[in-house]
């Protein structure tokens, strides 16, 4: 490795954990609302499909490392490269907010809001399996 190498993975590795870290909070906050998934205080407000964005992109973060350390490979070996560790990002980010990839907190599937929700017809998630319907 030359020195120029090491200095921009100095710069690189730091500046993405930085921007994993606060992806990971906003796609955390946009699944479950101001309260947490827990729905302790306002009440949850679910986001499957924001909370599904939040997690690719999460994942996606990770790309420009996985091209600079292959930068000398073939290719073909960076593109494996780089979609084996986005997905293995967006698979940490699941494991880490506790989303499944429906974009709803484990154990939880995905739901059309009630007549008499906030937003009616719009997709949130529910734990009960007779309010659930395929969105």
């Amino acid at each position: 490795m030359t020195k120029t190498r090491i200095s921009a993975l100095a710069v690189l590795v730091p500046l993405t954990a930085a921007a994993y870290a606060v992806l990971l909070w906003i796609t955390a906050f946009v699944a479950c609302g101001i309260s947490g998934c827990s729905g302790g205080g306002f009440g949850t407000a679910f986001s499957p499909g924001q909370a599904q964005v939040g997690l690719l992109v999460c994942g996606a973060v990770l790309a420009p490392l996985a091209l600079l350390l292959l930068h000398r490979q073939p290719r073909r070996t960076q593109l494996l490269g780089t979609l084996v560790l986005t997905v293995s990002g967006t698979v940490l980010a699941m494991g880490l907010t506790q989303l499944g990839p429906n974009g709803c907190p484990l154990g939880q599937g995905r739901a059309t809001a009630g007549p008499d929700a906030f937003t009616p017809g719009a997709s949130t998630c529910d734990s009960d399996d007779d309010a659930l319907r395929p969105r």
